[in-house]
């Protein structure tokens, strides 16, 4: 199974609609958006695929109903889901005691976070940890993961 990873694309359509030819060339089954999303036409444009939203700091009330109208999935602050035995959480990571209780007291193979705009794939505590940066501010990326491998490809936009 192939997720499509992004986070922060703060509305910037065009590098959104090259996103999705990314995703759809990496023929993604799911998407999973750490926040930050920006406007409804973000939204509208990556419902080609099912997703998963969190909200992040940047982000107002409107996300929900607008992820819900394109029926899309809508979390809230922490989104949790299992595919492919994984069990994978994500975030905005703006609020790091949330960050460190998904890390330290709950048993995750993956979370994914956004916020600070900067690709980053590591291990800590024995979990995998994946920002897939963002799109203002650094060379916009998105990542695709591959379960159950837990193996990651970044795409520069």
């Amino acid at each position: 199974m192939r997720f499509g990873i992004l986070s922060d694309t703060h509305g910037q359509t065009e590098l959104v609609k090259k996103a999705v030819t990314i995703f759809e060339r990496a023929e993604i089954q799911e998407f999973i958006h750490c926040g930050d999303v920006g406007t409804k036409e973000i939204v509208s444009l990556l419902a080609k695929f099912p997703g998963h939203y969190v909200l992040g700091n940047t982000d107002t009330s409107s996300l929900k109903s607008w992820v819900t109208e394109f029926r899309q999935t809508y979390y809230g602050n922490v989104g949790i889901i299992s595919r492919e035995g994984r069990r994978i959480a994500f975030l905005h990571g703006d609020d790091w005691r949330t960050f460190d209780d998904l890390l330290y007291r709950q048993h995750f193979d993956l979370i994914c976070y956004g916020h600070e705009h900067q690709f980053s794939w590591r291990i800590e505590n024995e979990t995998r940890i994946l920002n897939p940066g963002g799109f203002t501010r650094t060379t916009p990326s998105v990542v695709t993961l591959d379960l159950p491998q837990l193996s990651i490809q970044k795409y520069v936009l």
